[in-house]
């Protein structure tokens, strides 16, 4: 089945993150699944194996349509950034014309010195000669714009909001294991031994 693209959209952001050093920030991308646990619903993604995650997202609403989107995805950590690509993604709640629309994205999450840069494009087709095709382009066109923007308004709030306080959580929590390291009387502190806990069950849980 061939798909005319109606829409595309690229969006950039960066997530500032003071005293967060390179070497510590690409530690945190090397582990797909924290990453993706911070920067989407815990509860909505389902791990696969292999770097792949089921993932349903929550409703967007286009007119009269409530969009459902469930998304299989691969996440790998290659060439020092983290890559995210969508294998498949089912649009419910479009009806019958389901099957003849196609989401695709893709998004780069890059580590620098105290910051984290995301790329992602996105983009909406579809399928030719299907009955949609007899509304007028400029109409497909809008609503295949306006749904996108509503994509990236929720990717830089996800990078913002929960990505942002993740990351956040792991540098102070890494820093206060290196002091207690480099001061073994600082081990003796609880909330030394606590966070060094917060460090260890991250690296677990994001296995």
């Amino acid at each position: 089945m061939s798909f005319q693209t109606l829409a595309e959209r690229s969006h950039r952001c960066s997530v500032d993150l003071p005293g967060g050093e390179l070497d510590s920030l690409e530690r945190f991308l090397q582990k797909p699944k924290r990453t993706m646990a911070a920067l989407l619903s815990r509860e909505r993604m389902t791990p696969l194996g292999q770097g792949r995650f089921l993932y349903q997202s929550r409703p967007f609403r286009v007119l009269q349509f409530e969009i459902r989107p469930v998304v299989v995805f691969q996440a790998v950590w290659q060439h020092r950034c983290l890559r995210i690509d969508f294998e498949d993604c089912q649009l419910k709640g479009l009806g019958a014309v389901q099957e003849a629309v196609r989401f695709e994205c893709r998004a780069v999450l890059t580590p620098r010195d105290q910051r984290l840069d995301a790329e992602a494009t996105a983009a909406l087709a579809i399928a030719e000669r299907h009955p949609l095709q007899r509304l007028p382009l400029s109409v497909m066109e809008a609503l295949a714009s306006k749904a996108l923007g509503l994509v990236v308004v929720r990717l830089e709030r996800r990078c913002q909001g929960g990505l942002r306080r993740a990351v956040e959580r792991w540098i102070h929590a890494a820093g206060e294991q290196a002091d207690g390291q480099r001061n073994p009387r600082l081990q003796s502190l609880p909330f030394i031994g606590q966070r060094r806990d917060v460090v260890d069950q991250d690296e677990q849980n994001a296995d």
